[in-house]
């Protein structure tokens, strides 16, 4: 009975969520960050290189000229990332209407600086950085959806130039991009002069006091995030991704949170956020439930449960949970659901904590990163404490799931021996 009650729950919210989650701005905005995780990698692996606490490295690529190298490479990639992401996300969303997203990337990418406020002198036009990496993130993601769908909108509704069929086709191309292409140039043409009118002086500005700040607090907030990857587990449990769900919608926000950390670990600042992305992937690794496949590989008196563990254990080390939860399965398992919702909550409390009094450093920022084995993301996110930490909440996570995995594990058991013995 239990198990058709929340079949029947997941069958109702499966379609709402399914919705959100392949909505063509979700997908656009998503999209178009995944396409830039080259860059976003690529500043990261840099800063990594550029802070190695070894006062021997330190100096021996000042004295090589490696240092000015990585701190090239993080200015036109970490600390370039609205530029990046304003060309990416145009594209991306113009392809959710089967558009190419050449042209609307384009022309984002020239709404954007049309928008970004320069200086003026004797010597030549200087263009600040500030709004070019994470501060103006938020106005990127604002600007390459508006400009790219005024663009698909007027382009869609046919009112473009029209050659004549002898014309070639990449003439052809250009010329029905030209109205189009003028109103979003011409809208944010507009934009630009309308805020320099008011006390923000720029879009950037704007966005950033009125949207990105506020949503940034929201990430921020311990409790918040407690409850969307409690919430995530849930939905988990009726079969349905949780992660790409709550992704969909918190994505924008915790990447920007992630920019801004590796931006100030690059320059070797305070670091801004204890929350984000990465900190969400450093302590929740593998749904939190690495301590359970640890269990069924070396506890395990069932061959049902000893073999899941040999299957599940090396994939859930390297962050890869799908093989645990849909392999035992998690998922509609009533045995298994107290762990299985609420180890992540744990994990990400206790995380916090200790990293709010000092006892653990905060984390970089180096989101991303799938695929890297437990421990080892705590090094690359900056300090050997954090790695340890995952070792701990590991061990945690092994005590929390002992009793339910016990049972189940004794119950499977006899199942065995009743069936060997008939």
């Amino acid at each position: 009975m239990s198990n058709f009650d929340a079949k029947a729950i997941s069958k109702k919210i499966s379609p709402i969520l399914n919705k959100i989650q392949k909505s063509k701005l979700a997908n656009g905005i998503s999209g178009g960050m995944m396409v830039a995780m080259p860059i976003t990698l690529f500043g990261a692996f840099a800063a990594l290189f550029l802070n190695v606490p070894i006062p021997a490295w330190k100096g021996f690529i000042a004295a090589t000229g490696i240092a000015y190298a990585l701190n090239v490479a993080i200015m036109f990639s970490t600390n370039f990332l609205a530029v990046v992401f304003a060309v990416t996300i145009a594209s991306s969303y113009a392809k959710q209407y089967k558009e190419d997203g050449t042209v609307p990337s384009l022309l984002a990418l020239v709404c954007f600086f049309i928008v970004t406020p320069f200086t003026t002198e004797k010597a030549g036009t200087t263009l600040s950085m500030y709004w070019l990496g994470a501060p103006g993130i938020f106005s990127a993601m604002i600007i390459a959806i508006v400009s790219t769908r005024v663009y698909i909108y007027i382009k869609q509704k046919g009112i473009t130039i029209k050659m004549p069929s002898t014309v070639p086709p990449v003439v052809s191309s250009s010329f029905s991009s030209l109205i189009p292409g003028f109103a979003s140039i011409i809208i944010f043409i507009i934009v630009a002069a309308l805020f320099a009118a008011t006390p923000f002086k720029t879009m950037h500005q704007f966005i950033y006091n009125f949207v990105q700040t506020p949503l940034q607090g929201v990430g921020g907030n311990i409790v918040s995030i407690i409850i969307l990857w409690t919430f995530a587990q849930v939905l988990w449990f009726f079969g349905i991704h949780g992660t790409l769900v709550i992704y969909s919608v918190v994505l924008p926000i915790f990447t920007a949170m992630d920019a801004a950390q590796l931006a100030a670990y690059s320059a070797g600042e305070a670091l801004p956020n204890i929350t984000g992305r990465a900190f969400v992937s450093t302590y929740t690794m593998s749904a939190s439930a690495i301590g359970f496949t640890l269990l069924m590989l070396f506890a395990a008196k069932s061959k049902q449960y000893k073999t899941l563990g040999k299957l599940t254990t090396i994939p859930a080390l390297f962050g890869i949970s799908e093989p645990l939860v849909f392999g035992t399965p998690l998922v509609f398992n009533f045995k298994f659901v107290v762990p299985f919702v609420f180890m992540n909550a744990i994990n990400l409390t206790i995380a916090y904590f200790l990293t709010v009094v000092g006892i653990i450093p905060r984390v970089a920022g180096i989101s991303g990163m799938s695929g890297i084995p437990i421990v080892i993301t705590g090094f690359v996110e900056g300090s050997w404490k954090i790695a340890a930490l995952q070792v701990v909440l590991v061990g945690l996570s092994t005590l929390v799931w002992y009793p339910f995995f016990r049972k189940a594990d004794k119950e499977a058991y006899e199942l065995e021996q009743n069936t060997e013995n008939q």
